[in-house]
């Protein structure tokens, strides 16, 4: 951490960025980190090749990703990637950027790509990573900043209930709320304010859900088709793969998503089976409980019988 905060203030303008499909801790810890580096007297800007989802809007700074800038302005002298594990997983265009890169990340499938990697998988989110290099810089969090962080927490842990979470996580989100935040307002912009479309495609999702192995494992699959037919645009579908995992005897949960070039693949577990490695198979990552993959040119069908042959060999 010393050595990030050494290229921090010997940098002007900073660039940060995150995976692509960046979810709540991504973007809550990029847009926190954006404010504070800012506190610094330095210009500091978002690359995103994503536009956010609608529910991470209420996030202050967050009209700032709007998908147009991905490559770093002219004069950058750093690039902070935040929860990526991997450089082919990043929200932005680095192949000709010749400044310093710094890796922030939490995850155990972490390629240690940049000039400087800090990755410590004892974090529940970056967003604990980030607080903590806030706090050695003598920035002060204020709400802003707070609520940033607050929403990365909430959403990687599952609102507190993944083995992820720790001492160190509950005292962190204590100390957010100190600072004034609304955190029940926090929960109900993530969680209660979906558009009908939303609940409508969840009801097709779960009608059409299927079982494999004795009940061990649950498939749901969203299709453009459907979501052309509901009025909804698929990046807005998020959640939808833990209703998965609330089946009774289902011990792996698979969601398989129709997106540009291929299948997105998410992909959550119960006690002792560690999708991370599932996942890892086919290049992707993430935690043991979860996971994520991108299956480029392969058709939902294609892709669940490549993972539940993987799984089955796990479950054996």
């Amino acid at each position: 951490m010393e050595d990030i905060i050494k290229k921090i203030n010997e940098s002007s303008i900073i660039g940060i960025t995150y995976h692509v499909s960046p979810d709540g801790d991504a973007v809550g810890s990029a847009l926190a980190l954006l404010q504070g580096i800012r506190k610094l007297g330095k210009i500091s800007y978002i690359l995103s090749k994503d536009v956010i989802s609608e529910d991470l809007g209420f996030l202050p700074c967050s009209s700032e990703i709007d998908n147009e800038v991905y490559e770093p302005k002219d004069d950058t002298d750093l690039v902070i990637i935040l929860d990526c594990g991997n450089l082919e997983r990043v929200s932005a265009e680095l192949v000709n950027y010749k400044g310093t890169t710094v890796n922030i990340d939490h995850h155990l499938s972490n390629d240690k790509y940049a000039q400087i990697n800090y990755v410590d998988t004892n974090a529940s989110a970056t967003a604990e990573i980030v607080y903590s290099l806030l706090k050695a810089m003598n920035v002060i969090v204020n709400k802003d900043m707070a609520t940033c962080l607050y929403t990365s927490i909430v959403t990687d842990t599952g609102s507190f209930r993944h083995s992820n979470v720790t001492k160190r996580t509950h005292e962190i989100a204590g100390e957010l709320i100190s600072l004034g935040i609304n955190n029940s307002a926090v929960h109900s912009e993530l969680f209660d304010n979906k558009p009908i479309e939303s609940l409508i495609l969840l009801g097709e999702v779960i009608k059409n859900i299927r079982t494999y192995f004795n009940g061990k494992v649950s498939v749901l699959e969203i299709t453009n088709r459907t979501c052309d037919a509901i009025g909804i645009p698929p990046e807005e579908v998020s959640d939808v793969v833990n209703f998965g995992l609330q089946v009774k005897g289902v011990e792996v949960a698979i969601l398989l998503k129709e997106a540009t070039n291929g299948i997105k693949v998410s992909l959550r577990s119960k006690n002792n089976f560690d999708v991370r490695n599932i996942a890892g198979l086919f290049g992707g990552g993430g935690h043991s409980k979860a996971s994520g993959v991108f299956f480029k040119e392969k058709s939902i069908d294609e892709a669940k019988e490549l993972l539940l042959s993987a799984i089955e060999k796990e479950l054996i």
